[in-house]
């Protein structure tokens, strides 16, 4: 069936009124892809649900990310919207529709604990475009006029396809810092605090502060740092109390410390990590989202080398890294190309999709419920072309989709 560029950019507008609601007048701002096919694309999505005898799956690989294990001809036996069995085929029991993925790796889906949705083009597509890429939940840390909570209802309502979207509501940066988006930014401990109790009530899941600039002023003065201590203990004590995660974009090695020192959940960015403070990370569990495919490409390539230079030895004392990309600054889709980056740092490829499954779910705050293969957790599942361990680029290669029990793409 032939569509006319008109058509399909019609039908994105009626695609996009399910993210208009009522919100004390507000609204989504979205912005038609570049093609008018965005709509199309996504009207096209759709699920298939689990029948309630279950569903059992079977792949030539199944990976257990926890173990390491790579099951041959595995299967994984999945009822409603959680998975009931993983093994082979002698200790699992199968049951309901069968679905056999024939030669691919059958996996946890992954998780990317740093978009931005709502930019660089339409929320819609930008979301249906990480789904299929394989990455079944994300963080999204920072979006204005709270669009990205209001992205995350309407894919937890049913009302469009997407991954579960971890948000952050507004950054939280300092007047005329790098966060201080269209005049958002504020000054004092007060004004932090508020900005903290305004996102929750808003429906906020995390909280995003800026403590720092970007690579190049972080590598030239180690001791960049754009908001006071107070403000910055203000904000995480606030969110804290108020049962929130808070995610801290810090680049820089005095920015690094004084986020981790005031209980900071999640550190942004690749940056230069002390020793003593990398130490308190490994202590406290504190992960640090690298984003180097972002960074490689919006900086000095010899700035880049002196970053991962430095990372190459803090992932060497064992700086706990889990898997972020800040799409958005790079095209929705994309992701798995940080995979390569983050090999480059001498990690083996167990250790990179770990950091993209078991590490980036406690990233977000759902450890154990998503990211793994295992009785009772959510049956969120990928399957790609060829052996991950040994070719991380077949994360890249995505051939079957299942979120939360439902087959989104095959």
């Amino acid at each position: 069936m032939s569509i006319t560029r008109s058509r399909a950019r019609a039908l994105f507008a009626i695609a996009a009124i399910v993210l208009l609601w009522a919100n004390e007048g507000r609204r989504v701002a979205i912005t038609p892809a570049r093609d008018g096919l965005s709509a199309v694309l996504l009207a096209e999505t759709h699920t298939q649900p689990t029948s309630q005898g279950g569903r059992t799956l079977t792949a030539r690989r199944v990976l257990d990310v926890e173990s390491g294990a790579l099951i041959e001809n595995g299967f994984v036996v999945v009822e409603g919207s959680r998975i009931v069995a993983v093994g082979a085929k002698p200790d699992v029991q199968v049951r309901g529709e069968h679905t056999d993925l024939g030669d691919v790796t059958l996996m946890p889906g992954m998780v990317d604990a740093h978009v931005h949705l709502t930019l660089a083009g339409s929320p819609l597509a930008n979301a249906h475009a990480t789904l299929l890429a394989g990455f079944t939940t994300v963080q999204d840390l920072g979006a204005l006029d709270y669009a990205n909570v209001k992205l995350r209802n309407s894919i937890r309502e049913g009302r469009v396809p997407g991954p579960r979207v971890v948000a952050a509501g507004p950054w939280i940066g300092r007047s005329g810092a790098t966060c201080d988006f269209q005049g958002i930014g504020g000054k004092g401990a007060e004004a932090f605090r508020q900005r903290v109790r305004t996102a929750v009530a808003e429906g906020a899941d995390v909280i995003k502060v800026c403590a720092s600039g970007w690579l190049t002023q972080a590598a030239l003065n180690p001791e960049a740092f754009e908001i006071s201590d107070d403000e910055l203990r203000s904000a995480i004590d606030e969110a804290h109390g108020l049962k929130r995660r808070v995610a801290v974009h810090a680049l820089s090695e005095h920015a690094i410390s004084a986020a981790v020192a005031n209980g900071a959940d999640v550190i942004v960015h690749g940056g230069f990590t002390s020793s003593t403070t990398l130490a308190l990370m490994k202590q406290r569990g504190v992960y640090q989202l690298l984003t180097l495919f972002s960074l490689k490409g919006s900086g000095s390539p010899a700035v880049y080398e002196q970053l991962q230079k430095h990372l190459i030895g803090a992932v060497r004392d064992g700086l706990p890294v889990a898997f972020g990309t800040d799409a958005g600054v790079i095209k929705h889709g994309d992701n798995a190309k940080e995979f390569l980056e983050l090999a480059a740092l001498g990690m083996n490829s167990l250790s990179v999709i770990r950091t993209a499954t078991v590490h980036s779910a406690s990233a977000v705050g759902l450890g154990g419920e998503i990211g793994v293969l295992k009785a009772g957790a959510v049956a969120d599942l990928i399957a790609v072309e060829g052996n991950p361990l040994v070719d991380l680029t077949a994360l890249q290669r995505v051939r079957f989709v299942m979120k939360d029990g439902l087959i989104v793409s095959r």
